[in-house]
């Protein structure tokens, strides 16, 4: 890369974080939901409405008939509905804020996979590169041996494919590179141009971390407190809200006859529609049980990722050192043969063999090092853990 720039995947989250849509509008959200809260403490469980009227006989006998009526309408709660209403409001407010840790550790999964994948396809492009430029110097070195006649012709046939082949190796590589290097740009919001290579997350877990303590698991079972606090809310529902009014009255019977004038208490009692409140308890109640069943399924499924995911921890990394002591030993190998070759002791397809070899080892060296340090991201990430 053209600047050296070391980079960790915490930097890489926090840029991500930065352009997030779903995260920078989170506090915006929960301040919503932090307003329908209050609006659960109030006395009543509607807003007051004002009424008013006015009577007159203007338009017809004109007696002097006249009546003026002002009053508030307050709907109240049903019996435990605003207790209830509460509870579940403080609910929301904590599941609102859980799914945005879940969110964020969504988008941490997302930003590791991405800049691991950047950093392999870019291991590629110089590993090829790398290839290439011995090819190079392999097809010049036999070309001159041709001209003095101590190769044959078609031994500098076989360089110049080893060359053509190292060619379309890199174009290759640099045309999977240009692919990722958008995808990275577009998550994490930082160039390319920046990323080097980039420290591999350390394994150390925090104390007494257990699976349940996953943010899906969390999530899950507020999720589950929530739609029993619903399916309780509904319970209380049975009819619409009653409303108490208070008016004044000011009324004349004539023009001869004085004003009047009276207080007016009223109540209003919805009877209810017994088919739509039971419907409604067994949509609540569906809900519940569809929240019970979520949450056992994410315990499962977080249990067995995070022992896949330490299983594949100790795996990759037996690997990682296998593979670094085999591109040892094909290198020695090569440069073995590369003195042969030199002395006029080994043949050219000996010496590409031995070529490719000693190139699949060191590739396989240099990826496995990069997928280490991917299981170890997803490692983290299965346990639920920000970067």
């Amino acid at each position: 890369m053209p600047v050296e720039t070391e980079l960790t995947v915490q930097d890489a989250f926090e840029s991500a974080l930065s352009i997030d849509p779903e995260v920078q509008s989170a506090l915006k959200r929960i301040e919503a939901f932090k307003a329908r809260r209050s609006a659960a403490s109030a006395l009543t469980a509607q807003p007051l409405s004002l009424e008013g009227s006015y009577r007159s006989d203007r338009n017809y006998n004109n007696q002097g008939l006249r009546e003026i009526e002002l009053g508030v309408s307050a709907p109240i709660w049903n019996w435990n509905e605003r207790a209830r209403t509460q509870s579940l409001r403080d609910t929301e407010i904590e599941l609102v804020q859980l799914q945005l840790e879940q969110k964020k550790l969504e988008l941490a999964g997302l930003v590791r996979q991405t800049v691991w994948n950047t950093l392999g396809a870019n291991l590629d492009v110089e590993i090829a590169q790398a290839r290439l430029k011995t090819a190079k110097e392999l097809m010049v070195d036999v070309e001159k041996r041709v001209k003095a006649g101590d190769l044959a012709q078609t031994d500098f046939y076989q360089a110049s494919a080893l060359y053509e082949q190292s060619r379309a190796e890199l174009l290759r590589a640099q045309g999977i590179l240009g692919d990722v290097s958008a995808d990275y740009s577009a998550t994490i919001g930082l160039p390319v141009s920046i990323l080097s290579r980039i420290q591999t997350e350390s394994t150390d877990i925090p104390n007494g971390l257990k699976p349940l303590d996953h943010p899906a698991i969390k999530l899950a079972q507020l999720k589950v407190m929530a739609q029993q606090q619903q399916s309780d809310l509904v319970q209380t529902q049975a009819r619409a809200n009653p409303e108490v009014g208070l008016a004044i009255i000011s009324d004349r019977g004539a023009f001869t006859s004085a004003s009047e004038k009276s207080l007016v208490i009223s109540t209003r009692i919805p009877l209810g529609n017994s088919s739509e409140y039971q419907s409604r308890v067994l949509q609540a109640e569906s809900e519940s049980i569809a929240a019970q069943a979520a949450l056992t399924k994410t315990q499962r499924q977080i249990v067995v990722l995070g022992r896949v995911a330490e299983s594949n921890l100790d795996m990759f990394a037996q690997l990682r050192a296998s593979a670094q002591e085999q591109a040892k030993l094909a290198a020695k190998t090569f440069e073995l043969y590369k003195k042969s070759f030199d002395l006029g002791e080994t043949d050219l397809p000996t010496l590409l063999l031995a070529e490719q070899k000693a190139f699949e080892a060191d590739k396989l060296a240099r990826k496995s090092a990069i997928e280490y340090a991917a299981k170890v991201s997803a490692y983290k990430q299965a346990l639920g853990l920000l970067p």
